[in-house]
């Protein structure tokens, strides 16, 4: 895969941003995050029956839109401080390159190669430094050989999560589809409830993202609906307490990678962490709109793996442990110790030897997989390449209620999961 940059510049906000907003306050979470970027391409195929708009006119669109959402999104358009504890919303804006791909793009989605997917980003998630990863937001639109397009969009995890990045994404979808689609502006309050802490030495505080010196491999796993609803048959049959309470593909999907990731690492006992999005479990709850960092990671622990419906439980009942009580006790500046116990937890579990510890998030059912800048659904959305071992990303598959694994190993583990015949049972490469 060729792809030669032909384009870059910079979007800023299409309205300057008033002196009033100009320091955008990050909350103690948002504290917590290492400043990295983390990658997602969205692909078009070209269908004349939806739109006739020339790539000319798409990329135009594109960067007309992208600055009225920075406009409402403008800490995107700001700084880091030098103390990285809030962002100079100096209007700066973000870098706009266009790149012309020498294939076609349908190739690329039906037999992906992860490793070449990073020349699809300006800032890939183990990316060396420079002044483009400064920004908090980076665009590349890829222009193919047969019609379609992919849009690469790098976002600071220091700024935003996985909610936040798809709120992003929607509002720069709808604004480019016309004054028709409905808006919902981002709440930029989040410091609010969960106040900063004035002092440098608690920033990063959350594990470390990837080891440049430790050679990764990224695959996908790919779950069709009808292999979930045959795995949530096998888990319920093996385990009758589970009878009734329905598990979800995400709870099946996770113990099944749990398992056989425990399998190749020889570890007896593991731990699973998952990041658990907790707008919807506020008391009241927060829109899904709320920017910036809402997350904690619920931890299971088990001591033997071997069992699906035993490990779906463990999972279970770690989600339920961050429930309205647990966030409650987090807002105001008494919970910064309690969010801090909550990464310290992944450190204690990383540094422990023989422990087998395994990550986990969940990109499923975000709106960002509507996202239809007017010529039609994103075909497919990826990542890219990852520098995190023993992390796994789960997202909505192409098919219906799908989902895709994008699972980081090193080689040698990589080469073990890929022949365990139980994940082949379900998974497609």
């Amino acid at each position: 895969m060729k792809v030669t940059i032909l384009s870059k510049e910079v979007i800023i906000p299409s309205n300057a941003t008033p002196s009033n907003l100009k320091t955008y306050k990050l909350s103690y979470i948002d504290q917590q995050i290492h400043h990295h970027h983390i990658p997602f391409i969205l692909y078009y195929s070209y269908d004349a029956s939806i739109t006739t708009i020339s790539q000319s006119k798409m990329t135009t669109k594109l960067k007309t839109s992208l600055s009225k959402t920075l406009t409402h999104f403008y800490p995107l358009a700001g700084r880091l401080t030098n103390n990285q504890n809030a962002i100079d919303c100096t209007d700066e804006g973000v870098q706009f390159s266009v790149a012309r791909v020498e294939c076609n793009l349908m190739t690329i989605i039906t037999t992906p190669v992860i490793e070449e997917l990073k020349q699809l980003v300006l800032i890939g998630s183990s990316s060396s430094s420079s002044c483009v990863e400064e920004q908090q937001v980076a665009i590349q639109v890829n222009l193919f050989d047969c019609g379609g397009i992919a849009v690469g969009v790098s976002m600071s995890h220091r700024v935003a999560d996985a909610c936040s990045f798809s709120s992003f994404v929607s509002h720069w979808f709808a604004i480019a589809k016309g004054p028709e689609s409905p808006l919902t502006g981002p709440g930029l309050d989040s410091a609010v409830l969960f106040p900063p802490v004035d002092s440098y030495e608690y920033s990063g505080r959350g594990p470390p993202v990837g080891n440049p010196f430790k050679k990764l491999v990224t695959k996908r796993f790919v779950f069709s609906s009808l292999a979930i609803k045959e795995l949530k048959h096998k888990v319920v049959k093996a385990d009758t307490t589970l009878v009734g309470l329905n598990p979800t593909r995400v709870e099946v999907v996770t113990a099944l990678i749990w398992k056989c990731m425990a399998t190749v690492s020889s570890c007896k006992d593991s731990v699973a962490f998952h990041v658990v999005n907790f707008r919807r479990k506020m008391v009241p709850s927060l829109k899904d709109q709320q920017f910036g960092n809402l997350f904690q990671m619920a931890s299971a622990v088990a001591h033997e793996t071997t069992d699906m419906g035993y490990l779906v439980g463990k999972l279970r009942g770690s989600f339920r442990k961050i429930d309205g009580e647990y966030l409650k006790s987090l807002i105001g500046e008494n919970g910064v110790e309690i969010a801090r116990d909550n990464f310290r937890e992944i450190k204690k579990y990383i540094s422990q030897k023989g422990l087998g510890v395994f990550r986990f998030s969940s990109w499923c059912r975000f709106s960002v997989n509507e996202s239809d800048f007017g010529w039609g659904k994103p075909v497919w959305i990826s990542g890219t390449d990852y520098n995190n071992e023993n992390s796994i990303m789960l997202m909505d598959s192409s098919s219906d209620d799908g989902i895709e694994a994008w699972v980081v190993l090193s080689e040698d583990k990589m080469h073990k999961l890929e022949q365990d015949t139980e994940l082949q049972t379900f998974v497609t490469f």
